[in-house]
């Protein structure tokens, strides 16, 4: 089972093993005498489990919000905001109300359906998006919830108005004149996808969520059979704690442009059908100095 407090596989007794291992497969081990992991414990509300769908669905949910909180983990990113406000995740099916995937306050809400192959590709089509995936949808929402932690009221507040844009237009109303558009180009060059030109919330969400893929993909090559340089060795020593940005991309760049030609050589779509043009570099490099220097301030209060 892993264990979240060493980030490690153990062998563990039984009775260390979450009680949702047995109907979603949860791996995540138990503290003391809790009932669930600390995963599980995050989900505050399940989906109705009446069907055997239902269960199948949820168990792919847990599943990529597993790998979310273990990015975090790995970064250093607490869960709860300065304010108080703490992770919590509504994981609702709709069959009987429509249920929008969100964030507020730190309760990140999933539509289930979105762990449905068939109705999740049905929606990237309709919505023109090249990728969406369960684990875009969390680590997407979590930027929202990490832009107050990390940017609101710091010193990278200013910069992010400047590189990102201003916050404060009307998020409402930015929103609907994006769903409201004819006309469904838009400056690729600046943004690393269509929806990132809604509000300037959405964007540093979606810059937020292209730093974890990196970080997470970059943190699988680590442990594979590969010829790499020192520097490459170095920073696949901790991906998650690289401090030099550059080194990151150095890697990223040629590694995305692999992972392509080998889906296109098995006939599949792109993995990460993605350009990161000089502005997106530049915003995800903010994302990652706000993350550094969150860091240093906690060790510094430690």
């Amino acid at each position: 089972m892993f264990d979240p407090s060493s980030i490690n596989l153990t062998k563990l007794a039984f009775n260390q093993s979450c009680r949702n291992r047995e109907i979603i497969g949860c791996n995540w081990c138990v503290k003391g005498a809790d009932w669930y992991c600390d995963s599980c414990r995050l989900t505050r509300t399940i989906p109705h489990l009446g069907s055997t769908r239902n269960v199948m669905l949820w168990r792919r949910v847990e599943e990529a919000k597993r790998r979310l909180l273990y990015d975090l983990r790995r970064l250093g990113l607490p869960l709860v905001s300065r304010s108080g406000d703490r992770v919590a995740f509504d994981i609702l099916s709709d069959e009987i109300n429509p249920i929008l995937t969100g964030h507020l306050s730190g309760v990140i809400t999933l539509n289930l359906a979105e762990a449905d192959d068939v109705e999740r590709e049905a929606r990237r089509v309709a919505f023109r998006e090249p990728y969406r995936t369960l684990l875009g949808h969390f680590r997407h929402e979590i930027g929202h919830f990490y832009w107050d932690l990390l940017v609101n009221s710091t010193t990278f507040q200013a910069p992010f108005k400047l590189i990102f844009g201003d916050e404060t237009q009307d998020y409402q109303a930015a929103i609907s004149s994006y769903y409201g558009r004819t006309d469904r180009s838009y400056d690729r060059s600046g943004f690393i996808s269509e929806y990132a030109t809604s509000h300037p919330w959405e964007d540093w969400a979606e810059t937020f969520a292209h730093f974890l893929h990196i970080l997470s993909t970059l943190d699988s090559l680590a442990g594979l059979p590969l010829s790499l340089d020192e520097r490459a060795r170095q920073t696949l020593t901790d991906p998650y704690l690289e401090s030099d940005f550059e080194a990151l991309l150095a890697l990223w760049s040629p590694l995305s442009r692999g992972l392509n030609e080998l889906n296109r050589s098995l006939g599949m779509n792109d993995a990460y059908p993605f350009d990161i043009s000089p502005a997106v570099k530049g915003k995800l490099h903010l994302v990652h100095m706000a993350i550094v220097a969150f860091r240093e301030q906690q060790r510094l209060a430690a």
